[in-house]
């Protein structure tokens, strides 16, 4: 065989296996599992973000108050050099009347061993892996309050952003109208996934209040749980919860919680 054959024996191999290479990687592209974060979408990741709170939300017991604001996106990141994507976050946010130290501690106990969960020391501060690269907070943020999110990094970018918002209203919108509110705004709905398939949510609005907070839990015969100038947080039943956050001129937020 001259030199001139093998040459082309070799590019010619070198071409088929390319083409095999070629095809196998469109294969795996349809067919297999993502192996990294670049790989799955904020779509993908969301339903991983609200097990992950529905988790903690299982343990938030009777002297707690807990508010689901909706999923935070945040475009502009990289995922490669050449690739733009977004970051989404889930948050819960608890409100709680009793020693706040070991509210963390608690909360830890609802996360399967999988999450291989970690509680600082001095019970400030949570760290927890719920899988597909979603990483679990939480931390102290004020007296009396206590804050778990749950957050994708950055990922293509296939949500729209009207899909996480808005939803019922009606009970936020009850409350803020017995406070003296005579119109009602700003309407948001949240939801996460509670163990064993059910679901929790927090529907909420604004609205500009003549009354005191702490009016809601006389009107709702609410038993309170927290009442300090940024919160009036109490109990409505077994498997409601309310926040009625104030704000600068008489508005406030209204928080209701369907609980786990």
């Amino acid at each position: 065989m001259t030199a001139t054959r093998r040459r082309l024996w070799v590019f010619g191999g070198l071409a088929a296996w390319a083409l095999v290479l070629g095809g196998l990687g469109v294969v795996s592209h349809r067919t297999d599992a993502p192996t990294v974060r670049e790989q799955r979408t904020l779509a993908e990741a969301l339903p991983v973000i609200e097990t992950a709170l529905g988790h903690a939300m299982s343990q938030a017991g009777d002297d707690t108050v807990p508010v689901i604001p909706p999923v935070a996106i945040q475009e502009g990141c990289r995922i490669t050099p050449m690739r733009s994507g977004a970051t989404a976050t889930g948050m819960v946010r608890f409100f709680t009347g009793a020693g706040d130290d070991g509210l963390l501690r608690r909360l830890a106990g609802g996360f399967p061993a999988a999450y291989a969960v970690e509680v600082s020391a001095d019970g400030r501060s949570l760290r927890a892996d719920a899988g597909e690269f979603v990483t679990v907070r939480g931390k102290l943020i004020a007296p009396g309050e206590v804050q778990v999110t749950a957050t994708t990094g950055c990922r293509p970018h296939d949500v729209a952003i009207d899909d996480l918002y808005g939803g019922p209203t009606r009970a936020p919108e009850r409350i803020l109208t017995a406070l003296g509110a005579a119109s009602v705004d700003q309407e948001q709905f949240a939801v996460v996934g509670c163990p064993g398939g059910a679901k929790a949510n927090t529907a909420s609005a604004s609205g500009r209040i003549t009354a005191t907070p702490a009016r809601a839990g006389a009107l709702d015969q609410g038993r309170e749980v927290l009442a300090t100038d940024k919160v009036y947080a109490y109990r409505r039943g077994a498997d409601e919860a309310v926040a009625v956050v104030p704000g600068d001129g008489g508005a406030a937020r209204v928080f209701v919680t369907k609980l786990c």
